[in-house]
């Protein structure tokens, strides 16, 4: 026997909010009649929150008192056969006697496309049952609530009932049907995710789900995830809820407070009443927090870093006023800032590339030092479980070790990277093709993370006689970095030859991106794959594949790529027209975190994934270091692979 079904049909043995004869106070004025200050008692709840079973409930508890229970979803003639036709337009009185409590279960307002004009039905019919002295009771969701309101008077509010959430003692009454789980299911469930207990469809929901599978009762964690899987598909609770059940205000309204939230400006106000809608679990995860995810690139540890103060006076006084002035580099006030963002610190940082300035275990040592303390800075998500990867990398051209460009193991170059940083995932330049990590995923996000190495063939000597001289001075290269000398010294030892480092993303890698289904895509890389503005004299500053790469990424329905290398923030747009599937690649790169060679300021791209269901937004703006302040500029929206950016104004809206 099946002791929890939410969908089954009103019993009173199973109520437990009317128990025992008693009615709860707040639906006292229901149950007795009592007369209503405007044309009727507004009952505003959700779907699946128990409308119904509340009208069964009311109707049983007056006994032998006069009661009607209609549903205008129902056919006409069914609503005129009960006296009820003025609810639907239908000329003449209606036929109730005094003092009959008219329950109007369904409204039926949203139905049709027709709103507005079956609200003004509605209101008239009311109108006509409190002349025919009955006491209306209409059960509305918080979009036919929204409808009516402009349609009724200075008093309506005060005939708005809003039933309170499950209580304590309501929740044992629904456990007490199997008492020896159900109790201790309840108890986990207030401990660590009490929004499952709000309503009775909810709770039951979750043990009914127990009942099926028992090894569900004692982890409530995997208990909700299978509850909110089971509500969206089998009862279709965002449908309902929060497509069919809230109007358009609403839904704009819980989507403008997450983007606030995320600390994007929004319009001021909102809607006041829906506070407690925000706390629907199923909501919760059908429209989560917006995930933030920082691109930072050329960290360049080691190198020359640009200073926050000017400190022309070396002395030790002029020391001392720089450190009040607040000395040091954008790369470290970065971490400041990060740990000062509190809630709205990212979820997750890519890094695209040039970590340090030159591959040397001391310089290493600095990077990720940096980044681990960086890990500790970032904040949780619900749609981020506690072993997903929450830094990515990518490794530049400075990250390649160019005293290695000559090993008859193309991949050698990579293997200092790939041992300095083996704890974050990166493209495993060491490996071959078909053995490096592609695509990180973070499946309860619905994202994936492209990992693309550009830096394939950093370091290779630009001319044949420098290859021979490089050659020559191999031994002395390799000695003076296992010394770890200084960089200077290194640099004196290749001055006498020229090296370039071409972009390339190897075809083996192409041939494996491939789209998926329910995913927003990124890729990540140093180069760029488009030229910048900005305009650099040098061979081989881009990715000599570029026109490969775009395809294969749009190919796989890639929605941004990220990259650094240029020191440049950038922002563009790319759709193939020739045999494409119109599918729109946005390429962003990042401003240079560390490095004093830029023309501009340093900073950081932002990035806001805001996931509704399936579907996602995304806002991206870069962050500048200005003044000693973090300052974001203008950001731009769009939807993975639209053709157009999302005016900002229309963040909220419903999708078309």
């Amino acid at each position: 026997m099946n002791h929890f079904r939410p969908s089954q049909a009103y019993s009173a043995e199973l109520d437990v909010r009317f128990t025992g004869g008693e009615v709860p106070g707040w639906a006292r004025p229901l149950v007795e009649g009592r007369a209503p200050n405007s044309l009727a008692w507004f009952v505003v709840l959700p779907r699946r929150a128990g409308k119904t079973w509340l009208a069964q409930a009311v109707e049983h508890a007056r006994a032998g008192d006069p009661t009607l229970r209609v549903d205008l979803r129902a056919h006409a003639a069914t609503v005129r056969r009960l006296g009820l036709g003025c609810l639907i337009g239908t000329r003449g009185a209606p036929r109730v006697h005094p003092g009959t409590v008219v329950l109007v279960d369904e409204p039926a307002l949203t139905q049709g496309g027709q709103g507005q004009e079956a609200a003004r039905v509605l209101v008239d019919g009311l109108a006509r049952l409190r002349e025919a002295e009955a006491v209306p009771v209409v059960l509305a969701t918080p979009a036919e609530h929204a409808l009516l309101g402009p349609l009724l008077g200075v008093d309506f509010p005060k005939d708005v009932l809003r039933p309170p959430l499950l209580d304590e003692a309501e929740c044992a009454r629904m456990a007490a049907r199997a008492p020896d789980w159900a109790p201790q299911v309840v108890a986990r469930l207030q401990a660590a995710d009490p929004a499952w207990l709000q309503t009775p469809f909810l709770l039951e929901l979750t043990l009914q789900m127990c009942e099926s599978d028992p090894a569900l009762r004692a982890d409530p964690a995997t208990l909700t995830r299978a509850a909110y899987e089971e509500a969206i598909t089998r009862h279709a609770y965002i449908d309902q809820w929060f497509h069919n059940g809230l109007a358009t205000r609403h839904r704009a309204a819980l989507r403008e407070e997450r983007w606030r939230e995320a600390g994007l400006p929004q319009r001021a106000g909102g809607s006041a009443d829906v506070d407690r809608l925000r706390a629907d679990p199923v909501l919760v995860r059908h429209l989560p927090e917006v995930l933030r995810v920082h691109h930072v690139s050329d960290l360049h540890h080691g190198g020359d870093l640009r200073a926050n103060v000017d400190a022309k006076d070396t002395t030790e006084a002029g020391r001392r006023l720089a450190e009040l002035a607040g000395a040091g580099s954008p790369l470290a006030s970065y971490l400041d800032h990060v740990r000062g963002l509190g809630v709205r610190a990212p979820h997750l940082v890519i890094a695209t590339g040039d970590l340090v300035n030159r591959p040397t275990d001391a310089f290493g040592r600095q990077a990720l030092n940096w980044l681990r303390e960086l890990g500790t800075c970032l904040a949780d998500h619900p749609d981020l479980r506690a072993d997903d990867p929450r830094v990515l990398l990518v490794g530049g051209n400075h990250d390649v070790s160019w005293e290695r460009c000559l090993d008859p193991d193309p991949a050698a170059r990579h293997e200092w990277f790939a041992r300095v940083f083996r704890e974050y995932p990166h493209p495993d330049l060491d490996r071959p093709d078909k053995d490096r990590r592609l695509y990180v995923a973070y499946p309860e996000a619905g994202l994936r993370v492209a990992l693309l190495g550009s830096a394939e063939s950093g370091g290779e000597p630009a001319r044949d006689q420098d290859r021979r001289l490089l050659h020559e001075i191999r031994e002395e290269f390799a000695h003076a970095v296992d010394e770890d000398e200084d960089e200077d010294e290194i640099c004196s030892l290749i001055q006498d030859f020229e090296r370039v480092d071409p972009g390339v993303v190897a075809r083996g890698v192409l041939d494996r991106l491939s789209a998926e289904a329910g995913y927003t895509t990124f890729a990540a890389l140093h180069h760029p794959l488009s030229p910048v503005p900005s305009v650099e004299v040098s061979p081989y500053s881009g990715v000599v594949n570029a026109g490969q790469v775009k395809w294969a990424l749009a190919a796989a329905e890639t929605s941004l790529v990220l990259h650094g290398h240029t020191h440049l923030a950038f922002l563009a747009a790319e759709r193939f027209l020739n045999g494409g599937r119109g599918w729109t690649t946005r390429i962003a790169g990042a401003p240079a975190l560390g490095s004093l060679h830029t023309d501009e300021q340093n900073g950081y791209n932002e990035l806001l994934l805001a996931r509704e269901g399936n579907g996602h937004t995304i806002v991206l703006r870069t962050v500048r270091f200005t003044g000693g302040q973090w300052l974001p500029q203008s950001p731009a929206a769009f939807r993975p692979g639209a053709p157009d950016e999302l005016p900002l104004e229309r963040l909220t809206d419903d999708r078309a």
